[in-house]
């Protein structure tokens, strides 16, 4: 992969909060520090302080009515032009049928097919230069089909991955490694998504949809060392990183 003139569009899922908090995993244990808005502020500030922000692309998947987007608090930021947010209202009703959807949005959205695309759920934090380390890794010799930008704890501590051997490889400022799974939250390029549509659609759950992409099609997942992102939930935040402190 090559990064000349290539972009990255992230695709943001969203759903109102309302919602979120009754209908979508209402059970997550959250650090004290963390909420939805905060984690979108996160990501334009890390984004507009990047050197390469000019290549960035946000579309605001927002599952609800415009009645809902109003009143939330993401519309606040889509009212100011220069961040160049775009926004699609989609009727999902739940986190799959979202994903699907999203899927499907980039799946047809015009693009070329080297361009990034990052489909990214709503409660990630992220870290400063992350954006940079994105492209550097997209120039470099380094082989992948899939980027993380989270390093899951859980790959570290937890008895079921203790038989885990894995690869590391290097970049021109950061260190990556081959992972078997992911949350819903990653990067590769148009010309994957058209590939492996099939799976990433095929109505199962991260873990079992990599399963099946890296063990029947061999595709390549890296994750970062440390996390260039975080899901926001306690006990699995990326280690070594005080998350909290990115506030802004």
């Amino acid at each position: 992969m090559t990064s000349t003139g290539k972009k990255l569009h992230i695709f943001y899922r969203h759903v109102h909060v309302k919602a979120d908090l009754t209908s979508r995993d209402p059970n997550k244990r959250r650090p004290a520090w963390f909420s939805h808005e905060a984690c979108f502020r996160n990501l334009l500030s890390t984004i507009s302080s990047d050197a390469m922000s000019d290549r960035v692309q946000i579309t605001i998947v927002y599952d609800g009515t415009p009645d809902d987007f109003i009143d939330d608090f993401s519309s606040k930021y889509y009212a100011y032009k220069d961040h160049g947010i775009k926004l699609q209202f989609i009727i999902g009703g739940s986190d799959m049928n979202s994903f699907k959807i999203t899927l499907y949005m980039m799946r047809i959205a015009e693009m070329p097919k080297d361009d990034l695309v990052y489909i990214l759920e709503n409660d990630y934090m992220h870290y400063p230069g992350w954006v940079s380390k994105v492209f550097e890794m997209s120039n470099s010799n380094v082989a992948w089909d899939y980027l993380s930008l989270y390093d899951h704890r859980d790959k570290y501590d937890s008895p079921m991955y203790a038989p885990l051997m894995t690869k590391l490889f290097y970049s021109q400022s950061h260190h990556w490694r081959i992972a078997p799974s992911t949350c819903a939250s990653f990067i590769m390029s148009k010309n994957i998504i058209d590939a492996d549509y099939e799976i990433l659609s095929s109505g199962m759950t991260d873990y079992y949809f990599f399963g099946k992409l890296i063990g029947e099609n061999k595709r390549v997942l890296l994750t970062p060392v440390p996390g260039l992102a975080t899901h926001c939930m306690e006990g699995y935040l990326s280690p070594i990183i005080d998350w909290g402190k990115l506030i802004v």
